[in-house]
Parts: C-alpha cells; sequence; structure tokens
C-alpha cells in the first residue's frame, strides 16, 4: 500500500532508433527498478502518422459506441511498427484500445465480461498459461463485435448476460474458424494462427454450457451442477457461417442467447427479428422446436 519509488533510465533524444532493435525480437528493454522488484517493459517503436485507410471508413457508423467516438478515434491515424529490421507497418492496436475505453464510458458490463473471459480462458482454456490458446487481443476483438450487435444499454445491464454475449460470438467464431479484424473485417485473426482451433472451441463450449465448474473459487462455492445449457440444435446453429452477412447480425445471436436462456430482452422488433431467422436456420442447422 506505499507509494513505489522507481528509477528510470530515460534516453536522450536520438538515443533510440529502429537501427538498434534485434531483428529477432524488434522491441527495446527497460527495466524499472522499485525497491526489491524489478519490472520489465518490452517497448517497441511505434511512428503515428494521419493515413486514411479505406478499410477503416465503414467503421465510423458503428452502433453500440458512443455517438461520435469512433469516427473521433480512427481520426487520430494509424501506427507504424516495425516488421522486420527494415521494414515497417500499419498497426490500429492503439485505435482498439481506445475504443475499449469508449465502451468503459458507458453503463454495463462490457469490460468487466471481458475481465472474466479473460480470467478464464488464462485458468481454465490455456491451463494457466502452458497451453497455447487465445490472445487478449482475440477477446478484445470478441468484445467490439459484441459491443456492435448488441448496441442496447439492457444488452450489458446484468452480468451473466453480458459474458454470454461474448460467448456466442467466440463460439460462432470458433465452430467456423472466422473472426474478423473489428476495423479490417477482410482480415481473419484466426486463419494461419497455429492454433488447435477444434480443442479450443470443446473447452469453450464446455465452459459456455456449464460455466459454474470454471468460475468455482472456493470450496465452499460446491453444490450441484445445473444441467448443461448446450443441446444440439445450439450445436447446429453454432455450424452456421459467421462471415455470411445473412447471420452476422444481432438476430442471429439473439436467436442464440434465447436457447441459451439468456436474451431477456423486451423489444418487440428484436423479438420479432430473431422469431424470423429462427424460422430460417430452423431449417438450414437442424434446429429443433
Amino acid at each position: 500500500s506505499g507509494q513505489w519509488e522507481g528509477r528510470v533510465a530515460v534516453a536522450v533524444a536520438g538515443s533510440l532508433n529502429a537501427a538498434s532493435l534485434r531483428e529477432e525480437q524488434l522491441r527495446l528493454t527497460l527495466l524499472v527498478s522499485s525497491g526489491w522488484r524489478t519490472i520489465r517493459f518490452s517497448v517497441v517503436p511505434v511512428v503515428r502518422r494521419r493515413q486514411r485507410l479505406p478499410a477503416l471508413e465503414g467503421a465510423q457508423l458503428t452502433p453500440g459506441f458512443p455517438e461520435g467516438s469512433v469516427t473521433r478515434i480512427i481520426g487520430r491515424g494509424v501506427d507504424l511498427v516495425p516488421a522486420s529490421a527494415q521494414h515497417w507497418r500499419t498497426s490500429t492496436d492503439h485505435l482498439l484500445t481506445r475504443l475499449l475505453g469508449a465502451l468503459g464510458a458507458l453503463r454495463g458490463h462490457r469490460l468487466d465480461s471481458l475481465s472474466i473471459l479473460d480470467r478464464v480462458n488464462h485458468e481454465s482454456w490455456r491451463d494457466g498459461g502452458h497451453s497455447a490458446g487465445l490472445t487478449f487481443g482475440h477477446l478484445k476483438t470478441v468484445l467490439l463485435w459484441a459491443s456492435m450487435l448488441f448496441p442496447a444499454p439492457e444488452d450489458w445491464a446484468e452480468l451473466q448476460g453480458a459474458v454470454y454475449r461474448l460467448l456466442v460470438v467466440l463460439l460462432s467464431c470458433l465452430a467456423t474458424r472466422h473472426l474478423p479484424h473489428f476495423l479490417q473485417p477482410e482480415h481473419n485473426l484466426l486463419q494461419d494462427s497455429g492454433l488447435d482451433l477444434n480443442a479450443i472451441y470443446q473447452r469453450v463450449e464446455a465452459f459456455a454450457s456449464q460455466p459454474e465448474g470454471s468460475l468455482r473459487i472456493h470450496v465452499t462455492h460446491l453444490d450441484r451442477t445445473p444441467p448443461p445449457r448446450i443441446g444440439t440444435g445450439v450445436k447446429a446453429l453454432l455450424q452456421l457461417p459467421a462471415s455470411n452477412p445473412a447471420y452476422w447480425a444481432t438476430a442471429y445471436f439473439d436467436v442464440l442467447l434465447d436457447k441459451f436462456q439468456v436474451f431477456n430482452i423486451q423489444d418487440e422488433d428484436r423479438i420479432s427479428a430473431m422469431q424470423s431467422i429462427f424460422r430460417k436456420t430452423r431449417t438450414l442447422g437442424g434446429e429443433e422446436s
């Protein structure tokens, strides 16, 4: 609880440059001493420039974010970060981080749901970090899409429902092996990832079906496990292609939420749209009544 007293070595202007980066790391290491503890930071050089990227233009009307926030954030421009000792690439990481900050300004459990899934991912799906798996970047992207697909404040008013809004998007992306970049949707974040997506899907599905096991933190929380939430009908729905515009829509994911018993929306238009797409998916996905 005491104050931290740190000593940071500050480089003079011009002493850090891309030429000094080792090609296999492309980053500089900064050690910060704080009494008995030393913290290691990896410093990646960044060049900020205002560059119009056509792929980002469609994001300016994104629902689910504070009005005008997406336009302002994208207008700040992209970063250039080293891809090798000789080449640089554009990066939208700081834009995505600012978008998360904009979501944090809204009431509801958007960031709380991301925090919960990040912990479950590390402790359960990745065996405490010992197994390869989803990154925070993957989960961050899922939240951004979920916030757009579920723009209503009531979608995020209750924590369990907020978590399941991320889960239905994540499960669909894993089932179809397609997680589009939020600002550049033509880029699939799961493509060429080297991950065992089948194994990851099984773990995420098991959590979505019976999350109580992964969320118990003390022996006193042990009680009778509720029945699984996922039936054969839900599994069939999850196989529908997420890249198909007809299904990458709120009504499709509302059907999934209803199957997980966490829909809880009174809006008549959304209920009608959900029922309409349910009738369509019932035939395509072999859904049960």
